[in-house]
């Protein structure tokens, strides 16, 4: 069962997932682009803001197009930027596989979603970007490496 720290954790970070990510219509556009059944090396997918600025960059070491909904990618790495860079959260995925029409991306290996704050790694995760809810299961493991920052409290 997931605590509440977690849950409140991964909840932060699907938020911030789903207001920097590749917009749903985005990713299917670029999907489109990608023919079926080629293995793509060395792909970097960036997003951008409204304003221009970099919102986050997708790398993958793979990425194949399984059919018309379905991408597999193979050593993934998410940055998803943030106003102040202590708040940028890294997303470490062996392999995932994404569902364009569902927007939904899961990943049945273990996971790591860090930030300056904490870590968070389980053995699956699901985080479905139209919802903004994800959700690790398997050995789920937290660090936080300040809890003041959740409690709002700070030493004089």
């Amino acid at each position: 069962m997931i605590g509440r720290t977690t849950l409140l954790l991964l909840t932060t970070a699907g938020v911030l997932l789903s207001q920097t990510a590749v917009p749903p219509d985005g990713m299917n556009a670029f999907g489109k682009m990608v023919p079926t059944g080629f293995v793509n090396r060395g792909v970097i997918i960036p997003s951008f803001n409204a304003q221009g600025r970099k919102s986050s960059e997708l790398r993958a070491e793979t990425l194949t197009r399984i059919d018309d909904d379905r991408f597999q990618a193979g050593k993934v790495n998410i940055e998803i930027y943030a106003a102040e860079p202590a708040q940028n959260i890294q997303v470490q995925l062996s392999s995932a596989v994404h569902h364009m029409t569902d927007q939904v991306l899961r990943s049945g290996e273990r996971s790591v979603v860090r930030r300056s704050d904490f870590e968070t790694s389980g053995d699956s995760l699901v985080f479905d970007s139209r919802t903004s809810i994800g959700s690790m299961k398997g050995r789920v493991r937290t660090l936080i490496f300040d809890p003041r920052a959740l409690s709002g409290k700070t030493d004089k």
